[in-house]
């Protein structure tokens, strides 16, 4: 899958709807790890709106479904709007069918309960 970004590297939502389509970037879809904090809650009222994450250390912005960013508030945490973790969250970029064109976006990896503890194979006593 290949994703559209701005000049400035900002993942577009609706390259349909994009002003400038000769400036559209398409990129791979690869999974990336980064710091991200809320970036704008107002457009996350009613269907089809979606909220707005940047990265902490940088200027870059990736839209998500408010479905999910809803369920990224509820279930990490947070500190002034960013996800904790001791490295960086993963995050995977996503497509969905929207009015007029395909609508891009972001979503949280959420890793298996086994993955967090260490994995299957340690052994839970340290032998």
């Amino acid at each position: 899958m290949q994703v559209p970004f701005d000049q400035l590297g900002n993942l577009i939502r609706h390259p349909h709807r994009y002003p400038h389509p000769e400036e559209i970037v398409w990129g791979g879809a690869d999974p990336f790890e980064a710091y991200l904090r809320l970036h704008n809650v107002r457009a996350a009222q009613g269907y089809g709106k979606y909220v707005l994450w940047q990265e902490v250390h940088g200027h870059r912005v990736f839209p998500m479904d408010s479905e999910r960013a809803f369920a990224v508030v509820k279930n990490t945490v947070m500190d002034h709007g960013t996800v904790l973790a001791d490295r960086p969250p993963t995050w995977e970029f996503t497509k969905a069918h929207a009015r007029g064109g395909d609508a891009y976006g972001i979503k949280l990896v959420r890793k298996r309960f086994l993955d967090q503890e260490g994995g299957a194979d340690q052994d839970p006593e340290g032998e």
